[in-house]
């Protein structure tokens, strides 16, 4: 059975529509630039006995394509430094990398409202794009010789919440 919500039917021809709900689709995604910088390579090594610590910092910027056009490029800006565990005399953490990503990606709203534009572009949007940008700092923390990061799921509500709050 239809949800009532959801479905109306056109009394003249009985023809069913789905009401318009705002959303985002995902086109294409893709790597716009990463770097990666292992600090102090090939002593470096002798450090790193153990998975990185990970410390990221993160962005999201949202440009539109087109005058009057629905589509946007969204940019996750990821920069990330991973470093040893501090030492258990106190020494301090020691660099073992630094990586700066911007994965990005072409989206199209649907049905967006002023109330919806920003939540779908800076929540929704980087929300998918994110494992593409985690599985690629992965690999190339893998790759570069370390043990592979574990990068924690963004809370991007809270980040958008956050910018806002900060004017």
């Amino acid at each position: 059975m239809a949800d009532q919500n959801n479905l109306m039917t056109d009394s003249v021809g009985g023809a069913a529509s789905i009401l318009a709900k705002p959303g985002v689709l995902m086109g294409i995604q893709y790597v716009k630039a990463v770097t990666f910088q292992v600090v102090g390579a090939p002593t470096v090594y002798a450090l790193a006995h153990e998975r990185p610590q990970v410390a990221i910092k993160v962005d999201v910027r949202a440009n539109q394509i087109g005058e009057n056009a629905p589509n946007f490029e969204v940019e996750l800006i990821m920069q990330c430094q991973g470093q040893t565990a501090p030492g258990q005399n106190g020494e301090a953490p020691a660099r073992l990398f630094e990586a700066a990503l911007t994965y990005a990606g072409i989206f199209t709203l649907n049905h967006s409202t002023a109330e919806t534009f920003e939540p779908l572009l800076l929540v929704e949007a980087p929300r998918l794009l994110f494992p593409g940008a985690r599985n690629l700092l992965v690999t190339l923390s893998r790759e570069a010789g370390f043990l592979p990061v574990v990068v924690q799921q963004i809370d991007f509500a809270e980040l958008w919440r956050n910018r806002r709050a900060q004017g």
